[in-house]
């Protein structure tokens, strides 16, 4: 292992709004020799905690040395799969705990500690090379990362052996053995392959691992849905093909560093209608979880790459901040454009650095249309959420340095031009979210509630409250696809017949959950008729705290916009007025009476 120094050039690449292929391979190196740190950490903590296992341990950590020299470049490309990332870190965490016996959903420690076999076991059969070793079964399966898995059934945490000779490798356990295929890629009675997405454009190649296998959830609330079907593997290889061309001709630099930096992607079951599901583990470098995209032929390649370059700007973070924290412990939580949520000052952290890059991706793409949209909508929220870390006292001196790149990069891009109707949508989006989160987040105090109630049903005049105490952030868990007005924005854009078709249904949200008709009455541009709907809604016991949001963006497109920033400035208030009276208000005469 060696030292890690973060020159001046390494900074400033990782300290933009793009993507460079060695400032990925620096991190990349860095990633390496944690790893190997983790597992020398996981091997003290054994000896000194589990004495039972400390002889397997032993033969276990001589096995993989013996791997190491036998094949470095592939024990390093082993120790890299995302796989043995979320292992190590996992199993550490396990070991520190004053207990780590198993818990309800957990393998025997055993268990755990024999990975290091399989890894060893991954490197020797990638090397080509005589070996046999002893390794735990999980669930009646033997996972070999980077290769597949053998079922050999029996003991659901029993114990198997694996040994190659002569170029020919074998799993067993009991009565039963599965021999690998030559290419381990395919499928034979007992052995599934890890199979690899691949696409070439230009002479330029991605390769990466589609695991549908690994035991190790990188993010374990979205679970893979297990092995996929052939004809859904043929799928995400389909999308990742047409998906390539576009990166490779469109965004180059961002491609290089993805051949370089990305490992794996976990593909998720397709989610609600432009909803897709995103993730990454900062225990997986180069791991990406993916829901399956939706089909709509001529922006899907677009949105997948989108999709890769976010996620991937995530991974780049994570690896940065292993190497020098960019802030300290903060206890505040804040609003960030992109979640249903409040955030920790860490999480608004990332969300700037990863939407820089989808802004920055959207604009080189077009001002109008899907990418007019996307572009506006983002650069403006990652202008909204730089504001707030410029001067946060809990950045450290490079955590101030990442925000204040950022800042200088993307400010010219908010006087650059998009459509029309692309800048009317992004704003009427990013209004609408932050109106809604703070309908939802932020509580007014009491007796300021019955103040304003009181002075409104005594028909005193909204200015006769002059005492505006700061509304305290009570994180809702309600809080739900705060993102709508987005939704239908994108959906306009791509499928202009399916909104029309969704904007005639007389109950939209059996097709688009949290979709009503006001929504797509003000999105469509009827902002009358959105009035009407959203102040129908707002008169009755039921409604969202999203309609004050909507109402108010209908009446400031009406012209009647002091009540419209009424509503969307501080909708907390209209919803603590209407809460603490015992019938609903006229929801249009209260928010002209709060513009008093």
């Amino acid at each position: 292992m060696r030292r890690h120094h973060l020159s001046e050039p390494v900074l400033d690449a990782l300290n933009s709004v793009t993507e460079d292929e060695e400032a990925v391979g620096f991190l990349l190196d860095a990633e390496s020799s944690r790893r190997l740190l983790l597992l020398r950490a996981i091997r003290d903590a054994a000896a000194d905690e589990t004495a039972a296992d400390a002889d397997d341990v032993r033969r276990a950590w001589r096995l993989l040395e013996a791997a190491e020299r036998a094949d470095p470049a592939g024990f390093r490309t082993v120790l890299l799969d995302p796989q043995v990332g979320v292992w190590s870190a996992s199993l550490l965490r396990r070991l520190s705990r004053p207990d780590p016996a198993a818990t309800v959903g957990e393998p025997p420690l055993r268990v755990e500690l024999g990975f290091l076999g399989q890894l060893a076991a991954a490197v020797f059969i990638g090397a080509g090379a005589d070996f046999r070793a002893r390794v735990p079964v999980q669930d009646g399966r033997v996972f070999l990362p980077g290769l597949g898995r053998a079922t050999v059934g029996g003991d659901p945490w029993g114990t198997a052996e694996v040994w190659g000779h002569d170029g020919a490798v074998r799993v067993a356990a009991g009565d039963v053995t599965v021999t690998l295929p030559d290419d381990r890629e395919n499928d034979v009675p007992g052995w599934e392959g890890q199979r690899r997405l691949r696409a070439e454009h230009a002479g330029m190649r991605l390769t990466v691992t589609l695991d549908d296998l690994g035991p190790y959830a990188p993010v374990p609330a979205l679970a893979a849905p297990g092995r996929l079907s052939s004809a859904q593997f043929a799928s995400w290889q389909h999308w990742f093909a047409r998906m390539w061309p576009v990166l490779v001709n469109d965004h180059v630099v961002s491609a290089r560093a993805l051949t370089t930096g990305l490992r794996s992607v976990v593909p998720l079951p397709r989610g609600e209608r432009l909803r897709a599901r995103a993730a990454s583990s900062s225990d997986a470098f180069g791991c990406l979880l993916l829901s399956e995209p939706d089909e709509d032929e001529d922006v899907l390649p677009a949105q997948l790459g989108v999709a890769l370059v976010h996620e991937f700007r995530h991974t780049l973070l994570n690896g940065l901040i292993f190497l020098t924290p960019l802030f300290e412990e903060c206890d505040e939580l804040f609003y960030a454009p992109w979640r249903d949520d409040p955030r920790p000052l860490g999480g608004l952290v990332h969300g700037a650095y990863a939407f820089s890059g989808v802004a920055h991706y959207w604009r080189t793409r077009g001002a109008e249309g899907l990418a007019g949209f996307e572009h506006a909508l983002w650069r403006s929220a990652v202008r909204g959420v730089l504001g707030t870390l410029r001067e946060h006292p809990a950045l450290t001196p490079l955590g101030h340095a990442l925000v204040d790149s950022l800042d200088e990069q993307t400010t010219g891009w908010h006087a650059e031009p998009v459509g029309v109707r692309e800048q009317r949508l992004a704003h009427l989006a990013t209004v609408h979210h932050r109106a809604t989160w703070r309908a939802h987040h932020l509580q007014v105090p009491a007796a300021h509630a019955k103040e304003l109630a009181e002075a409104w049903s005594a028909g005193r005049p909204g200015h006769a409250v002059t005492r505006h105490p700061e509304p305290a952030l009570r994180a809702d868990p309600g809080a739900c696809r705060l993102d709508t007005l987005a939704l239908l924005a994108r959906l306009g854009l791509v499928a202009p017949g399916e909104f029309d078709a969704l904007r005639a249904a007389e109950n939209p949200a059996r097709k688009v959950p949290g979709v009503v008709p006001a929504d797509l009455a003000l999105v469509d541009g009827d902002a009358t008729t959105a009035v009407k709907l959203y102040g129908e809604e707002l008169s009755g016991p039921d409604a969202r705290p999203a309609a004050w949001a909507g109402l108010g963006l209908a009446l400031a497109e009406c012209g009647e916009r002091a009540a419209g920033n009424a509503l969307t400035e501080r909708p907390e208030l209209a919803l603590a007025v209407g809460r603490a009276l015992p019938t609903p208000p006229d929801p249009v005469l209260l928010a002209h009476w709060l513009a008093e």
